[in-house]
């Protein structure tokens, strides 16, 4: 019982020392307008990215009802604490299996101190500052960018369900682990893959272990069925197209090069991150339950994204076969830190100041904890005083359901903020073939026209009924006779198009 209250008094205070960031940050402002606009919340669902092809059902289905039944979007930070509680547990679940924490409250609080510091708002604040904001998630976050957690609730973050999925694995569970990482693939699809190699994995494992059983082909079979109805959904929706090459090369060069192209990501974080995978491993190499998945993942993920470099396949690079990273490094960064826990735990002097140490742990983890919380605050309140804060103000005082609006493309909090109808923005994006190229379109024509060329309003109307333009006041102002200034601030001016 002492135990189990231990544990989660630390989880809980992990929970509050983990950077979450404000509602509605980055990639929310794309994966809940999906939701919001099946929510009916103000004209979202006029607006054409609501239209296009949904790419995380699921995700949607959760924001949607959450606005209709619960009607409260502070659900959403327990959304985020509930997936990173049960990230934190799931990591010391598997290294309780490895390094038997609930033996020694010393080992336990040394594993948790280390495992609550390097995913804490103090140290990211401190190495992004001092060093570079790439090296933030160095002890927990993937190639290219990519991380389970990240700062903010979006489909991503289900992909903690990996490492539940090997935890329940290692402590001989392999239907419920294949499952589980079944069901993180129908939540956001890009974890088909990783899913797919962790499976793979405990195939391996479970054959290895016993080759004449029929275990292995029964796992394939689970997770072959679990994971059918978001293959049927993205093969029918996602899936070839007439223009398919020129879709796969806008997002891959123009709009996620970052994630999809090597040498755009590729540097001396990624191979620090390489290191810590291979020693990792090297310490696991004695636990064959949890080394042969991990091995089979890293090596298929190494062999795929070796594949892609070489053929250049901007298909290939959709997948994102180093995307299993985001699995490996913080698996990997936690068994480290256990066994220099454990390794600490043995220490004489340290087992004979006990109390003391139990002491500098706990203070430690409220000052993390209470780190974590600031940040959170700071942050809100940085929120509600953006720049863009009056012109939204207005908008939701002013606007009305029939409201249409063309906004400068690196406006990508609009929609939500306002809860209006936008023509386009450059960070929220379709995935479809065909809405792909359309986004591409909309972004030239937003430029053309915000570089002075008032001609592109005729054929942006024609798309979408536009009624008024946002600019900076800082840039260009299109001299156009057909519309007129009705708003202005230090930073903005928003006209009106007559009609």
């Amino acid at each position: 019982m002492k135990s189990l209250f231990l544990w989660s008094i630390v989880v809980i205070l992990m929970v509050a020392a983990y950077p979450q960031s404000p509602l509605y940050t980055s990639n929310q402002n794309q994966y809940f307008l999906h939701g919001m606009a099946e929510a009916g919340l103000g004209s979202l669902d006029q607006d054409w990215l609501a239209s296009t092809k949904e790419p995380t059902p699921v995700f949607t289905f959760l924001i949607k009802w959450t606005f209709l039944l619960l009607k409260s979007e502070i659900l959403f930070y327990v959304y985020f604490a509930v997936l990173i509680g049960i990230y934190f547990l799931a990591l010391l679940g598997i290294l309780d299996e490895i390094y038997d924490l609930k033996g020694s409250k010393i080992k336990f609080l040394i594993t948790a101190l280390l495992l609550i510091s390097f995913h804490s708002a103090a140290f990211r604040f401190l190495i992004s500052n001092n060093i570079g904001v790439e090296w933030g998630y160095l002890l927990d976050g993937g190639f290219s960018g990519q991380k389970l957690l990240g700062f903010i609730y979006q489909p991503s973050v289900f992909g903690v369900l990996l490492i539940v999925s090997l935890y329940l694995f290692i402590v001989g569970k392999p239907y419920l682990a294949v499952f589980t990482a079944a069901i993180t693939a129908n939540i956001h699809p890009t974890y088909l893959l990783s899913a797919a190699l962790l499976t793979g994995g405990y195939i391996c494992a479970s054959h290895l272990e016993d080759k004449k059983s029929k275990k292995p082909i029964w796992i394939g079979l689970t997770a072959l069925i679990t994971v059918t109805p978001i293959m049927v959904y993205v093969f029918r929706n996602f899936w070839g197209g007439i223009e398919t090459a020129e879709a796969y090369r806008i997002l891959t060069d123009i709009r996620i090069p970052h994630h999809a192209v090597i040498r755009e990501w590729f540097g001396l974080v990624s191979i620090i991150k390489i290191l810590i995978i291979i020693v990792g491993l090297a310490v696991i190499k004695k636990q064959q339950k949890l080394f042969i998945p991990l091995v089979v993942v890293s090596s298929l993920s190494f062999v795929l994204s070796i594949i892609q470099y070489i053929f250049d396949s901007d298909f290939l690079a959709l997948i994102f076969p180093w995307r299993p990273s985001v699995l490996l490094v913080p698996v990997c960064s936690a068994v480290i830190y256990g066994a220099i826990a454990a390794r600490m735990g043995d220490i004489k002097w340290i087992l004979e100041k006990k109390k003391a140490v139990s002491v500098l742990c706990s203070i430690l983890f409220a000052s993390l904890a209470a780190a974590g919380i600031i940040r959170l605050g700071i942050l809100i309140d940085k929120k509600m005083t953006t720049p863009e804060a009056g012109l939204f103000a207005w908008i939701r005082e002013t606007s009305t359901d029939s409201d249409k609006y063309l906004i400068p493309i690196g406006m990508e909090s609009f929609r939500i903020a306002t809860l209006r109808p936008a023509y386009i923005d450059y960070f929220s994006i379709p995935y479809g073939v065909e809405d792909v190229i359309t986004w591409y379109h909309r972004v030239l024509a937003a430029n053309k026209f915000y570089d002075g060329e008032c001609g592109e309003l005729m054929y942006m109307q024609n798309d979408d009924r536009i009624t008024y333009v946002i600019n900076k006041k800082e840039n260009l102002q299109p001299d156009c006779e057909n519309y007129s200034l009705v708003y202005e601030d230090d930073l903005y001016l928003a006209y009106q198009i007559n009609k």
